[in-house]
């Protein structure tokens, strides 16, 4: 709604009622009068609120943020892109990542450590073994990056973006144990608004380690393989960049100033946590934005730039494309991750058969269920349902089998000189919104000979879907509702490319939602 239209309405609707009360007799007029005079300071207040909230300014609210989102092994500006890697290798790096990621989820998830801040004594013959501060993500965790400003004046540094976290945390300096970046780390001299956190603050209690220094907070935060970052937890001044092109500053961003980081963070500034945690990016500007996010991920093999959107114009976005939604589920024992519910698979639209009924259930142990997850490259499925799809999928199609163990995949297929060659289409069948998935993002073309490898794998305990089977697809959360939107698309690269959040005309308009 317009809060400028609201105000002046608000001025209409004052001045019909006092027209009306000065046509009334006398008594009437008296009572009305003195009502009026009782509501004129409410009405008042009213819509200064409703001005405040129309005007340009630093703590006003904007229709949205607009992020670019760069897949870390294919987009020429990654710091991971190597121009010389063959497309199948490039692939099988991010399998590997995929590969070591789930491992960390699935050590959180049995250790039953919320990534939300549980206490943790550093005492303890746990914590000495260094498992008791594991987060839910692992090395070089992430598919995409997308670049922050922090700092006055800005910083500008390259982070990769990840739903399976919470924490926002950047290299800084003094960088006396670091990981190689190809930009300078993050200076809090030069900032003028870095603060450190005090210890008994709210935001020290939501780290899942943390430590008393001189009064101050400082974290370690640990992953699956082993890796960490330790350092300051601070506030400084964010810079965003909003829908309609300005710059918006939130000052006071909670973040890890990291000063010993070991580890591969695929030669990132830091890390960017979307997780549904209240350190996390998308949960520290909801103030500013609202509860809403949405991205659409372009192919693997595209060079084109991804999009993600923060705020209302998720929403608008969305209502364009007639997303359809399903509810979020919490898991007590990790409810960071975006847990949805499955309630089956079919092939061709036909049901597969020898899935065990509760395949996809999360149950009351914090095992099994279902995560979207953006920061992994294929979809993982629990082998009871993995399996029984594999054996239907081999059994549709008559393609020469290749093998496929060097690349760390299941299922490869010759497919030189076929120029239109034909797989069936997996749909999920998630509570309320099907997920059809074509071939496009079922199959992935490794090398220009024409090998093509199916993107799922199997795996224990839950259940997660990738990035890949995410590709052209508008996925909206909606985090106070708890629930997930989702609708096909003909093209995130051409959703990213237009001006999707004010377009000129009604016409331009719908011309624009059936060209997706």
């Amino acid at each position: 709604m317009n809060h400028l239209r609201v105000h002046a309405s608000l001025a209409a609707e004052l001045r019909a009622v006092t027209s009306t009360v000065s046509s009334c007799g006398s008594a009437t007029r008296m009572t009305s009068l003195r009502i009026l005079n009782a509501l004129k300071p409410m009405m008042a207040l009213l819509a200064a609120v409703l001005l405040l909230q129309a005007a340009p300014s630093r703590s006003g609210k904007t229709e949205g943020v607009l992020a670019e989102l760069k897949h870390l092994d294919h987009h020429e500006d990654s710091p991971l892109h190597k121009a010389d890697a063959t497309f199948a290798e490039r692939l099988h790096n991010a399998v590997k990542r995929s590969n070591a990621r789930i491992a960390g989820f699935q050590n959180i998830i049995a250790r039953g450590v919320s990534p939300r801040g549980a206490d943790f004594d550093p005492t303890s013959e746990e914590w000495s073994r260094g498992s008791s501060f594991e987060s839910p993500v692992s090395s070089s965790p992430g598919s995409y990056f997308m670049t922050i400003s922090l700092g006055s004046p800005p910083q500008t540094k390259t982070v990769i973006v990840d739903t399976g976290s919470d924490l926002v945390w950047l290299q800084c300096a003094p960088c006396t144990q670091c990981f190689q970046q190809s930009n300078p780390v993050f200076d809090p001299k030069s900032s003028s608004s870095y603060k450190r956190i005090r210890f008994y603050s709210s935001w020290c209690s939501e780290l899942p380690l943390r430590y008393y220094d001189g009064g101050f907070c400082t974290y370690r935060y640990g992953y699956g393989d082993g890796s960490t970052t330790e350092g300051d937890l601070a506030t400084d001044t964010l810079t965003l960049t909003t829908t309609e092109g300005s710059k918006h500053a939130v000052p006071e961003f909670t973040f890890g100033c990291g000063d010993k980081n070991r580890g591969t963070f695929a030669g990132a500034d830091g890390l960017v946590g979307l997780g549904r945690g209240a350190l996390s990016f998308n949960e520290q500007i909801r103030p500013l934005i609202g509860s809403q996010f949405s991205y659409c991920l372009v192919e693997l093999s595209a060079p084109a730039t991804s999009v993600l959107l923060l705020g209302g114009a998720s929403t608008t976005v969305g209502n364009g494309l007639n997303v359809k939604f399903t509810p979020l589920m919490r898991n007590p024992v990790a409810d960071t991750f975006y847990y949805v519910k499955l309630n089956g698979v079919k092939v061709n639209n036909q049901v597969v058969g020898g899935i065990p009924a509760g395949a996809f259930t999360l149950k009351r142990s914090g095992s099994g269920g279902v995560i979207l997850d953006s920061g992994r490259t294929l979809t993982y499925l629990i082998r009871s349902a993995y399996d029984p799809i594999l054996l239907r999928l081999r059994s549709l199609i008559q393609y020469p089998v290749l093998d496929s163990s060097h690349l760390g995949l299941d299922l490869c297929y010759d497919l030189s000189g076929m120029s239109r060659p034909v797989f069936p289409s997996v749909t999920l069948e998630f509570q309320g919104v099907d997920l059809v998935l074509p071939a496009d993002n079922l199959f992935v073309r490794v090398d220009d000979r024409g090998t093509t490898c199916l993107a799922l794998a199997g795996t224990t305990d839950l259940s997660i879907i990738g990035n890949i089977q995410q590709q052209n697809h508008y996925f909206l959360y909606d985090v106070e509702n708890e629930r997930v939107g989702i609708a096909a698309v003909g093209s995130c690269a051409k959703l990213a490319s237009k001006s999707i959040t004010h377009p000129a005309g009604k016409n331009d308009r719908e011309e624009f939602w059936e060209e997706l």
